[in-house]
């Protein structure tokens, strides 16, 4: 038997709840059914704005849920409208239910995509570059094998220590461990240890993984402009010149740039790189 839910003050059901009410939800859920009839049938794009500024109270009320994350409320309430667009878009009038229990439903999840999406872009780059690589190769081992690969057989393919896979595996899983109504839970967001990981073998042309990431890392602390310089010279083979004919720049900028963005990487590897 499950127990009744605690009511806020001003009417709405705590988090979790599957139905948002509000007073004169009935007459707007009317309102909106109507004009959700008419869109669906005209598909007219004048009706679709006019059912999005109709509901951006209820988008407010879901995104109370979320007040804690320190993601900026404008973007998730672009990302509740879009939700909202979706809901208008995909609502079955025929199935007897309100509007508001089917938007609130389909808003809260656009949202939590959204910002486990968010944690997961705020983590490391090489982070989630090792984690794409552990998908794929544990995929094509799958389809090769035709069985789950073991850990020593993914870690062998990316050439990862087992206890670098666990590492990265562990803080994959941690982001989705945690509810997002959970708020230390969901602020915590999970540390990966880069000294677990390493690389089981050398490879010619090839840094070790370790390697890698402390050169990731590095890049990390450049500003976008300065990585973009870095990345055109040292990844793509490019002169100063070339590079100053994409970017819009002078050879002599350039220069300048790049000398400071490896000062910067040098300071922070405290070792010499060229």
């Amino acid at each position: 038997m499950s127990l009744p839910q605690k009511k806020e003050p001003n009417g709405w059901a705590g988090p979790g709840a599957d139905l948002v009410r509000f007073p004169g939800a009935k007459r707007v859920d009317r309102h909106n059914k109507q004009l959700i009839g008419e869109y669906q049938k005209s598909k007219d794009p004048r009706l679709l704005s006019m059912i999005v500024e109709r509901n951006q109270g209820l988008l407010h009320t879901v995104l109370k849920r979320f007040s804690y994350f320190p993601d900026p409320y404008e973007d998730l309430l672009q990302v509740a409208n879009l939700g909202l667009i979706k809901a208008a878009q995909r609502f079955e009038l025929s199935r007897g239910i309100e509007f508001s229990s089917y938007a609130t439903t389909i808003v809260d999840g656009e949202v939590r995509h959204y910002l486990r999406d968010s944690v997961l872009m705020r983590q490391p780059r090489w982070l989630r570059k090792l984690s794409g690589q552990i998908e794929e190769a544990s995929i094509e081992l799958t389809r090769t094998l035709k069985r789950t690969p073991t850990l020593k057989e993914i870690a062998e393919k990316v050439n990862v220590s087992q206890e670098g896979i666990l590492e990265v595996l562990r803080v994959d899983a941690s982001v989705g461990l945690h509810p997002l109504n959970d708020r230390a839970g969901a602020l915590a967001e999970p540390e990966p240890d880069a000294s677990r990981v390493h690389s089981l073998r050398y490879q010619t042309f090839s840094l070790p993984v370790e390697d890698r990431i402390v050169l990731e890392q590095a890049l990390d602390a450049l500003s976008s402009f300065q990585r973009k310089i870095v990345f055109l010279l040292f990844y793509r083979g490019l002169t100063q010149s070339e590079v100053a004919e994409e970017m819009g720049m002078t050879q002599r900028n350039v220069s300048r740039e790049s000398a400071k963005a490896l000062g910067r990487m040098k300071a922070i590897l405290n070792t010499k790189i060229f």
